[in-house]
């Protein structure tokens, strides 16, 4: 019972502050709006003063921003022409290189076509002689072979005579002999 005692003489001394600061506390909430919207102002102020300033450093480097960016491109345009330049050059260079070059590479393709040419021409006279001596080498056998077949024949009738001969003179000798 003593804790509920205690319990309401502290819940009453509270509700006692709370009445006497009650007046005061829409003048300390008053106040401290105040307070807030100083500190915001002086914040947007402070902020646009900075602003300010980099607006006015941004106006003073703006010329020497653009004669910078106007340098680089005409930097970059003469680098530009001077590669172009150089191309030329050695496009130019290359063709009186070719052009130099032309008479002889016409030259070696002549002399190319002249040895290809000679060695056709030796392949095919090469070839008409070795064919020349195959139908020489035909002909002589040809003629070998004709006379073979000509002592042949001639063995033959040889033969063939002196086998009649001898049956001749059989018969002769049979006839010139009385039967037995």
């Amino acid at each position: 019972m003593r804790d509920q005692k205690n319990q309401a003489g502290k819940e009453a001394r509270r509700e006692e502050r709370r009445i006497e600061e009650e007046p005061a506390q829409p003048a300390r909430e008053q106040a401290r709006r105040e307070t807030d919207l100083v500190r915001e102002q002086a914040i947007q102020k402070e902020q646009a003063g900075k602003e300010a300033r980099r607006e006015e450093r941004r106006i003073e480097e703006e010329p020497a921003q653009l004669a910078r960016e106007q340098a680089r491109r005409e930097t970059d345009l003469a680098r530009e022409q001077a590669i172009q330049k150089e191309q030329a050059g050695k496009e130019a260079r290359r063709e009186e290189r070719r052009i130099e070059e032309e008479p002889a590479q016409l030259a070696r393709e002549q002399a190319r076509r002249e040895t290809d040419l000679a060695r056709e021409q030796a392949i095919q006279k090469d070839q008409a002689t070795k064919e020349a001596k195959r139908k020489e080498k035909r002909i002589e056998e040809e003629r070998a072979q004709l006379a073979r077949e000509q002592a042949r024949r001639q063995t033959d009738l040889a033969r063939e005579q002196a086998i009649a001969e001898d049956q001749e003179a059989r018969r002769r000798k049979a006839k010139n002999q009385p039967p037995e």
